[in-house]
């Protein structure tokens, strides 16, 4: 009898610790899965803030920028490849989900897609010329990174392109930092970091008044 009853003890002690050890595991799931919900709904909340600062930003382009975008970057392109006949065109699109705009380039009486039409030229100095807008319509910082921006665009229209950086940077007060390997874009900055392969890199200063070397290396510099 007592053995028996010592057994069933036994017993129960074992479900007993296997439903704490259970219930254990429970719980850690449910708090694993409040931490997720928690995610879920800041998640949420920062997607419907974005939902609505792009419908914001397109309010505003449609409501009174359309135009001025076409004509800055028709200008920019007319600048750089020489042609009165070049221009932006932003055909806007109405779906059941809003509207959206296609961005398009006419030469000529010519409208076409940029990329499939004209080329990587073009299509550099579009994108470059966007950036450009969105900065001067949101008030952004008035600073430009650029990584080859303009690799695409032909020898005999770079140095157009450098009038059009350089009046952007001393008339307009903006900040260009640019990766090239392109020399009339270097030449026309106010300043030229070029970092060499040697054993022990130099790092080479020009500028529009002479060039100077420093034996620093990139780090310290």
């Amino acid at each position: 009898m007592d053995t028996a009853l010592s057994n069933r003890i036994a017993a129960f002690h074992s479900v007993a610790s296997q439903a704490r050890q259970q219930h254990a595991y429970e719980e850690q799931s449910l708090s694993r899965l409040h931490s997720k919900i928690a995610q879920i709904e800041t998640d949420k909340a920062q997607l419907v803030m974005a939902i609505g600062l792009i419908d914001r930003c397109i309010q505003i382009i449609s409501a009174n920028g359309i135009g001025k975008i076409e004509s800055i970057v028709s200008g920019g392109l007319q600048m750089v490849f020489g042609d009165k006949t070049m221009g932006l065109v932003l055909n806007k699109k109405d779906g059941a989900r809003g509207s959206s705009y296609e961005l398009l380039m006419r030469h000529g009486d010519f409208i076409g897609k940029p990329m499939d039409s004209f080329g990587g030229g073009p299509v550099n100095v579009i994108s470059f010329l966007l950036r450009v807008v969105m900065v001067k319509r949101f008030k952004l910082a008035k600073f430009l990174a650029l990584d080859e921006a303009f690799n695409n665009v032909s020898e005999g229209h770079l140095g157009l392109v450098s009038e059009m950086l350089q009046k952007l940077c001393h008339d307009h007060g903006f900040t260009i930092l640019a990766v090239t390997h392109q020399p009339v874009l270097a030449r026309a900055a106010d300043r030229v970091y070029r970092i060499t392969d040697e054993e022990q890199p130099r790092l080479v200063l020009e500028g529009l008044n002479g060039t100077q070397e420093s034996t620093d290396s990139p780090q310290a510099a």
